[in-house]
């Protein structure tokens, strides 16, 4: 029903933002991701989205000239622009161009999402999907809202979510964080019960079994689409993880019944995971 646009120079950035959401949801049908504002002026001209999340530099471009460009030929797409700083000189020429909002990377899950439906409300005239709007969010890895973890490992959890699909250590977070590791090492543990490279694991087989069961993407795309550059580790990774291989389980999904999936491994598995996992991420 809906087409979306996403234009970013990074493709992973792309990819990433691409299953953030399930998009299908929001009666969002298509999307179109290019990285370059040439392409970006033949999506808008052929593919005509409703929807365009565009990244605010764009090598000699703006992103906002985009909007006006489509602004000026009478278009009707609502753009919301992405950025890695804040620039208030920009927004305002962002919000003089008609973009309707401009989120910060790594993009958070739910401003994202609070843009696509007061997008689909406002602007499409649209109608939100049920569900409760008290309900808090929960992390897939831990099952407990967000709102219950400290805000040093709700920013950790962030930062996997938005950049999983590339070669993370806590070290490269702490950095970023400009913080120690061990501090924010110990302070993840104390609030997951989890080892850092335990929750990096967990939730890129979490992604790979959704990529899975609703793709058909080769296993080795999959396996590059949640970090993973040798096949192998990934196949021994999902294995241990859910004790079934990433091709019996796509076999299942094209037909068979499967046996019941463990939610995870077991706490003996997970050592020997966990301490797997950190020797390849570090």
């Amino acid at each position: 029903m809906y087409r979306l646009l996403i234009v970013d120079r990074d493709d992973e950035v792309c990819e990433t933002i691409r299953y953030l959401l399930d998009w299908h949801q929001y009666g969002i049908s298509s999307i179109l991701t290019v990285s370059s504002y040439g392409s970006a002026i033949n999506g808008i001209m052929d593919f005509k989205p409703h929807i365009a999340l565009v990244e605010a530099e764009l090598g000699e471009h703006w992103g906002y000239e985009l909007a006006e460009h489509v602004r000026d030929a009478g278009g009707k797409t609502v753009f919301c622009l992405m950025s890695g700083r804040e620039d208030f000189q920009y927004v305002r020429k962002a919000m003089r161009a008609g973009v309707r909002d401009y989120l910060l990377k790594p993009i958070n899950t739910k401003e994202l999402r609070d843009f696509v439906e007061r997008t689909i409300v406002r602007d499409l005239q649209g109608v939100l999907p049920e569900r409760p709007r008290t309900q808090p969010e929960v992390d897939p890895v831990l099952q407990v809202a967000y709102s219950q973890l400290s805000r040093i490992t709700a920013k950790i959890i962030l930062i996997v979510k938005s950049n999983y699909r590339r070669s993370q250590s806590l070290t490269s977070i702490a950095e970023t964080l400009n913080m120690s590791s061990k501090y924010i090492g110990r302070i993840f543990l104390r609030d997951t019960g989890m080892k850092f490279s335990e929750y990096l694991t967990a939730y890129r087989m979490i992604q790979a079994r959704r990529l899975i069961e609703n793709t058909q993407e080769k296993i080795s795309v999959v396996a590059s689409m949640v970090g993973y550059s040798q096949l192998n580790n990934f196949y021994v990774h999902f294995k241990s993880y859910y004790h079934i291989s990433p091709s019996a389980l796509r076999r299942f999904d094209d037909g068979e019944s499967p046996p019941p999936l463990p939610s995870g491994p077991g706490i003996e598995d997970a050592a020997a995971l966990a301490e797997e996992t950190s020797r390849l991420t570090q």
